[in-house]
C-alpha cells in the first residue's frame, strides 16, 4: 500500500513527460513521413536532407561548429577549473558563482551584449583601433564563424569549468603524492595519473556541450540570422518563414535528434572505456 501511494507522486512527472515530450516527438515523427498535400506516406523529406546540398552543408556546419565551440570550451574550462581548485575555498566559491551567471542569461541578451562590445562599432573594437591607430575596417568580426565560436565560449567555458572543478576537487591527492615520492616528473604525473583519471569527467562534460551546441539557435539567429547555414536555422525557417514546410522541418528535427543521440552514444562508449576497469 505504501509503495502504491509513493507511485502516485510520479503521476505529475509521467503526465508531463507524456504530454510535453512523448506526444510532440511522436507527432513530429509521424508528420515527417506524411506528404504535405496528399498526406500519403513518403520518404521524400528524408531523401531531401541527404541529397540537397544546402541540407548536407547544414549538417556539416552544425557538426564542425559544435565541435569547435565544445573543444574551446572544454580546454579553457578545464584550465579554469584546475585554477579554481587551487584557490582558497572562499575565492573558489566566489569564482564558481560568478561563472554560473552566464548559464542563466538569455541567448538574445548575450547576442546584443556582444554586439555592443565586439560589433563593427563595438566598444572593444573602437578601443583597439584607437590604441594602435588601426583603420576603421580592421575589427574583430563576431558575425564570422570564429566570432560565433568566441560568443558561444561565453556559455561553454563556464559550463565546463563547473564540471571540471568538481572533478579536480575529487581527485585523490594521495596518488599525486605517491607519484612525487616515486620520483615522477610533473609531465609524467599528468600523463600517467591525472589525465587518465580526469578523462571520463572531461568526456562527460564534452558530451553535455556537444549536445547543446548541435542545437544552438537563439544567439546565432540574433547575430547573423540565416547568414550561417546550421541545421537548427533550417528547422526555424521551415516553420516560420515563406519556406514554410512542416513535414520537412519535422524530418530535419528527427535528423538532429538522431545526430545528437549518435554523438552522445559515441562519447558515452569512450567514457566507459576510459573508466578504471573499462
Amino acid at each position: 500500500m505504501k509503495h502504491r501511494v509513493e507511485h502516485l507522486f510520479l503521476a505529475p512527472f509521467l503526465l508531463f513527460l507524456a504530454f510535453f515530450e512523448l506526444y510532440p516527438l511522436t507527432n513530429m515523427t509521424v508528420r515527417s513521413f506524411l506528404d504535405e498535400t496528399s498526406q500519403a506516406f513518403t520518404l521524400r523529406y528524408y531523401l531531401n536532407i541527404f541529397t540537397q546540398p544546402h541540407y548536407v552543408t547544414a549538417i556539416r556546419n552544425s557538426l564542425l561548429f559544435a565541435s569547435a565551440c565544445s573543444l574551446v570550451g572544454a580546454v579553457a574550462g578545464t584550465f579554469v577549473g584546475y585554477i579554481a581548485v587551487t584557490l582558497p575555498r572562499n575565492q573558489r566559491n566566489f569564482l564558481l558563482s560568478l561563472y554560473s551567471l552566464p548559464l542563466t542569461l538569455s541567448g538574445l541578451v548575450v547576442a546584443f551584449a556582444f554586439i555592443v562590445l565586439l560589433g563593427r562599432n563595438g566598444v572593444l573594437n573602437l578601443i583597439v583601433q584607437r590604441l594602435f591607430s588601426l583603420p576603421r575596417d580592421f575589427y574583430f568580426d563576431i558575425y564570422s564563424w570564429p566570432g560565433l565560436v568566441v560568443v558561444y565560449s561565453f556559455y561553454q567555458v563556464p559550463l565546463m569549468t563547473l564540471t571540471m572543478a568538481a572533478v579536480f576537487e575529487n581527485l585523490d591527492r594521495s596518488l599525486l603524492e605517491a607519484s612525487r615520492n616515486l620520483g615522477a616528473k610533473p609531465w609524467q604525473t599528468w600523463r600517467y595519473i591525472i589525465i587518465p583519471i580526469l578523462a571520463p569527467g572531461f568526456l562527460a562534460g564534452l558530451s553535455i556541450q556537444l549536445a547543446g551546441m548541435l542545437g544552438a539557435f537563439g544567439t546565432v539567429l540574433a547575430l547573423v540570422g540565416g547568414a550561417k547555414n546550421l541545421l537548427s536555422i533550417q528547422i526555424y525557417y521551415h516553420t516560420s518563414e515563406s519556406t514554410y514546410n512542416l513535414p520537412q522541418a519535422a524530418a530535419l528535427s528527427i535528423t538532429l535528434i538522431i545526430l545528437i543521440g549518435c554523438v552522445l552514444y559515441a562519447l558515452s562508449r569512450m567514457e566507459k572505456k576510459l573508466r578504471p576497469g573499462g
